[in-house]
């Protein structure tokens, strides 16, 4: 009886180690393929932002360049973060589809580089994942089809987002980057998010 016990035993054991050890490689090539999805997405947006800015080189009115035929979103602007080897190119719109290519800007907020709160959105696991590491005083810099502003970073802040509301900042131009929090949750969907403040120098 215990020699029929201890083969139910190892065999239970032998199935356990193999589910998780097939459940650790699932979840290794979904993360995987998020990051090579956001890396090779950057690139094809990096294409279209380009596109944009040929145009207004050549004195013509810059397109909405989507940048695969079927997007529903498009190019708006270029955020560079010396410090951190950071170049992302800024979609159109904060909704899930956009978000699942690159940080995107909210259509409640202030246009990138005008006056007012501009808040652009990523996700903490890719794009966003940097603003663990960002430090008061460090510069982002915001590109559009006509300039390119520097902010400096000079707070963060988690919060509740069922709780707070954001306050706009009318008389001077403020850049706020928001991801969830914290950085190395499992858990999607949370409530808490980072958020970084910068004003314009």
């Amino acid at each position: 009886m215990s020699t029929l016990f201890r083969k139910h035993t190892r065999k239970l054991t032998t199935i356990i180690i193999i589910s998780l050890f097939a459940t650790s490689l699932w979840q290794l090539a979904s993360a995987g393929w998020i990051q090579g999805k956001a890396i090779i997405a950057q690139q094809l947006l990096n294409h279209s932002w380009n596109k944009t800015l040929v145009e207004v080189n050549g004195d013509k009115k810059p397109l909405s360049h989507k940048p695969w035929p079927w997007a529903d979103t498009w190019t708006v602007a270029k955020l560079t973060v010396p410090q951190h080897n950071i170049e992302q190119i800024i979609l159109a719109g904060d909704s899930g589809s956009s978000l699942a290519f690159g940080p995107g800007h909210s259509f409640a907020s202030a246009a990138p580089n005008s006056s007012g709160t501009t808040v652009i959105s990523a996700h903490r696991d890719t794009h966003f994942q940097f603003l663990k590491d960002l430090k008061v005083n460090e510069e982002i810099f915001i590109q559009t089809t006509d300039k390119t502003i520097a902010y400096k970073v000079y707070d963060t802040q988690v919060v509740d987002s069922k709780k707070f509301k954001l306050q706009p900042v009318s008389d001077r131009k403020t850049l706020v980057l928001v991801t969830c929090y914290p950085f190395d949750s499992l858990e999607t969907g949370g409530k808490l998010r980072f958020l970084v403040y910068a004003a314009a120098t």
